[in-house]
Formats: structure tokens, sequence, C-alpha cells
């Protein structure tokens, strides 16, 4: 078994500060789900899933800052002394047009303020459910030539929690409430994920905690924000790469784990690609979704996921090592990868 090898990994959420605590809330099934100030259409309180370390009228911009650097500071202290320079860092960001405006250049530099230039962006990929997944596979292809060195780091942030992106999707008439039923809670949350070339963990004294078996993309041309029923093209496709790839198809995966918020849209789209991929699904089916524990946190939820299905591992059985995880942003940019946990000695 050949693959990117995960050897650290750094968190922050509504549920934890901390890898530890977000894993060992979501286990024990927390949840941050609050009243927000912001009403909707019937004057009722919005809820939204936010850190309560943060005050709730800090920015869009400021609360992924902030979520962001707590998050990196879990990984600095396996980045610092390692030989050569700065370390590439693949970063996953909303995509446009959902929530309030983020300012793009003033959020990176609050984000690596603390890092002592020790890491460089290589590329941000502003893909929402997506784009963890956009900059996963990225980093693979930059790792696999050696543009990238023997080690880089893979992440996403995101909130939707600021009081304009909240009103923003109450205008929407997206969030779950009286005014609908079928809506979504917003959330936050950002997440950092160290990958290594295979071989290269023993050279720099890391343990690899899973490996990366294959990542895929896609386009879903008939996306959530188009309101018309969607035939799951562009998630089919996704599983349909996997189920072909030589080492992330070469068996059924243990589990699979959802980066969505919990409309009704995303789990037909769900069955619809199932159905066509039934040879890479787990028996009996098992599908666990980040909304029922975060709310919608948008691009933080790959990197998020990412750690649970590597945890979840070592909580079930001892042969459920294998998790697929995929992201579906509402514009139709879909990601997805396959990884599998590597037991400790």
């Amino acid at each position: 078994m050949s693959g990117e090898l995960v050897v650290g990994l750094g968190m922050c959420t509504p549920v934890g500060t901390s890898t530890r605590m977000t894993l060992a809330s979501l286990r024990a099934g927390l949840v941050r789900f609050a009243e927000t100030s912001v009403k909707d259409a019937l004057g009722e309180p919005v809820r939204a899933s936010r850190l309560s370390l943060l005050t709730p009228s800090l920015s869009r911009t400021r609360r992924m800052a902030a979520l962001g650097r707590q998050a990196l500071s879990e990984l600095l202290p396996l980045v610092t002394g390692l030989p050569g320079g700065p370390l590439p860092l693949y970063l996953g960001l909303p995509e446009v047009g959902m929530g309030a405006e983020v300012q793009q250049e003033s959020m990176l530099a609050d984000l690596l303020a603390d890092t002592g230039g020790r890491l460089r962006v290589v590329k941000t990929y502003a893909a929402g459910r997506a784009a963890f997944f956009e900059a996963l596979t990225a980093a693979q292809a930059d790792l696999r030539s050696g543009k990238a060195g023997a080690l880089a780091l893979v992440g996403a942030v995101d909130s939707l929690g600021d009081p304009t992106s909240l009103e923003d999707l109450v205008s929407a008439r997206l969030t779950l409430g009286p005014v609908n039923r079928d809506g979504r809670i917003p959330g936050e949350a950002a997440g950092f994920v160290a990958l290594a070339r295979p071989g290269a963990t023993t050279s720099l004294g890391l343990e690899p905690l899973g490996v990366l078996l294959g990542t895929a993309l896609a386009v879903e041309p008939t996306p959530f924000t188009q309101q018309a029923p969607s035939m799951a093209e562009g998630l089919t496709n996704v599983l349909r790469q996997l189920r072909q790839n030589r080492e992330a198809g070469a068996r059924r995966v243990d589990g699979v784990l959802a980066c969505q918020p919990g409309e009704s849209f995303w789990g037909t789209e769900f069955s619809r690609a199932y159905l066509r991929n039934t040879a890479l699904m787990p028996e009996p089916l098992c599908v666990e979704v980040a909304g029922e524990g975060l709310g919608d946190a948008g691009a933080g939820t790959g990197p998020v996921m990412l750690g649970v299905a590597l945890h979840r591992a070592r909580w079930k059985q001892r042969g459920d090592r294998r998790t697929l995880i995929y992201g579906s942003s509402d514009g139709g940019r879909i990601g997805a990868c396959i990884v599998e946990l590597i037991p400790r000695n």
C-alpha cells in the first residue's frame, strides 16, 4: 500500500480548540448549537454553531483568522527545526457568494502572523466544502513530483457565524427554523493536515497516522444553487474515479463521512451516486454527516472530517480502517478522498 502519509493534525471548532478536544466532543455527541441575536423572517432567533471564545460581533474575516491560527498552532512544533525553507501550505477557503465577503489578504496575514516565516501559501482554493479536497489533490501532486519537497501542510478554514453571513443566510431562507424546516445550522471550523511523501517519515522523525489512498474532483452540472433536481452526476463521477483507482478502490471502504449540512438535497444526491457505485461502499451502509455535530462549517469541514476518519477507525472494530470522505459545495464543486488508518505499534 502506497500513498502520502498523514503525520499531523490541527483543529479548532466550536466543540474544541484542539484536535483532541474536537474529536472527543464529536465522539461524545456534544454540540454547540445556540441562538444568536440575528432573527429570521418570523422574528425567531437563528441558531448557529460558534466558538464561544470569539466575540459574536467579529467579522467573518477575523473569525476565520482566529480559528485558523489556533488550529495551525498545533502543527507549528512539528514543523519547527525541519530542514529546508518554508513549508508549502495549500489552503481551502469559502466559495464566493455564500456569506459575507472574506478579506483574503488580511485574513492570510493574520493566519500566518505567528508562524515566523516557516510557511508559504502556495495557492488558495475558494470552493467551499470541496475546497479542502482541491487543496489536498494539489498537494498530493506536488509531493509526488518533488515540487513540494518531503512535507506539505493542507488546510481549510471557514465561518458562517458572523452577523453578516447569518443575515445573508436568512435572506436566502437557508437557516433551519420555522421558515425552513429543511434548512441548515451555520457553523465554523478550521483544520490542517501535515502530509508527507512516502518514505520521508523516517528521515523526518515523524510517526504516520494514516495514508491517503486517493483523491478525486468533479463539478455538478445542476448544483444546489440552481434549485433544480440533481441527478448527482458530479458525485457519481467522483466516486467512480475512486472506485477505479488501483489503491483507493482495491476494496470497499468501512465507512463514509459527508461534509454536508442536514438538508434533504444532500441525502438525495448521495443516494443516487451511491446506487451507481455500490462496489465501493460499506455493507451495511454507514454514513455520518458533519452537520449533525458541527452545523454547516463550509470549507472548514474537510480537514476535521479527515481527523474524525482516522480516529473513528480506532473507536470502531479493528478491521474498520478505511474511510471515504466527500464534500459537495452549494455551487457544484465536489471533492473526495479515501484515507486508511495506520495502526500504532
